[in-house]
C-alpha cells in the first residue's frame, strides 16, 4: 500500500525503517507457522469478541496473522462478518463487504490482498447497520503495550477510524481512547472496539514505535498466545 502522504519526512523515514525490519521478520515465517497461529487465534479471539456480534475483520496479506479460522467460526455462530475493500488509494477509503468462508475473492487492484465480491458499505453505513456496536480487528505490523499501532503505511485504517486527538508524551495521553475521525461521525451509535491482531513478537514496549497523533490506538491486543485488554471502550 502507498505511504501515508501527510507524515513529516523524519517520521516517515523512521516508520519506513521500522516497517522494513518487521516485514523482514514476517518473511521468515513459514506457511505452517502462519496456519498454526491462525488456529490459535481462533481459540483466543472468542475470549474478547462476543458470540453473535458484528465484526469487521480482514483477509490477511502474506505474513499477517490469519484470522480466517476465527471469522469462519464466528460466522457459523451467527455473527456478522465484514472485510475491507480498498475503494480509493488517493483518499485512503475502505469499504466493507459481507464475508463468509465460501466468499468469492479477487485480487485487489491496489495491494497484495484478496477482496470479496458483493455489495459494499462505507464505514459510516456499516456502523449504522450495527448500532449495537462493532468490533474491528485491526491488522498491522506491530503494536506497543500502550495500544499504539503501526500499519502497512497506506493510512487506510487511520483515515477510517483514526484518533484525531493531539497526544503528548505522557502515558495518560498515549493511552487515550480511539475515536472515529470523520467529521460526520454519528454520536448516537455504540463505540467501536479496536483489537490489534499481531504476532506475539510484534508486541513492543512503549516508545519502541515512532507514533504520531493520527496513528490508530487500540483497546485490546490479541496474539496467538493471549489477549490483553488495555482499556475499556
Amino acid at each position: 500500500m502507498p505511504t501515508h502522504a501527510d507524515e513529516p519526512a523524519s517520521a516517515a523515514a523512521a516508520k519506513a525503517a521500522a516497517r522494513s525490519r518487521l516485514r523482514s521478520a514476517r518473511r521468515e515465517l513459514t506457511a505452517d507457522q502462519i496456519a498454526i497461529r491462525g488456529q490459535a487465534l481462533a481459540r483466543v479471539l472468542p475470549s474478547v469478541v462476543p458470540a453473535g456480534s458484528a465484526v469487521a475483520g480482514y483477509v490477511p496479506m502474506p505474513g499477517e496473522p490469519d484470522v480466517r479460522p476465527f471469522l469462519s467460526g464466528h460466522a457459523a455462530g451467527g455473527g456478522a462478518v465484514y472485510v475491507p475493500v480498498i475503494a480509493s488509494t488517493r483518499d485512503r477509503v475502505l469499504e466493507w463487504v459481507s464475508w463468509a468462508p465460501d466468499a468469492e475473492l479477487r485480487r485487489s487492484a491496489f495491494a497484495a490482498v484478496d477482496e470479496p465480491l458483493g455489495d459494499r458499505l462505507g464505514t459510516l453505513a456499516l456502523r449504522e447497520r450495527h448500532p449495537e456496536g462493532l468490533t474491528v480487528l485491526v491488522p498491522g505490523l506491530a503494536v506497543d503495550q500502550q495500544g499504539a499501532r503501526m500499519g502497512q503505511g497506506g493510512g487506510f485504517y487511520d483515515t477510517a477510524f483514526g484518533n484525531d486527538t493531539a497526544f503528548g508524551n505522557d502515558a495518560d495521553h498515549q493511552a487515550s481512547t480511539p475515536v472515529e475521525s470523520a467529521a460526520d461521525s454519528p454520536t448516537d451509535l455504540a463505540p467501536l472496539r479496536f483489537i490489534a491482531v499481531v504476532h506475539a513478537a510484534e508486541v513492543l514496549s512503549p516508545g519502541a514505535l515512532p507514533v504520531e497523533p493520527h496513528d490508530l490506538r487500540v483497546h485490546i491486543i490479541v496474539t496467538e498466545r493471549e489477549a490483553t485488554t488495555l482499556r475499556p471502550v
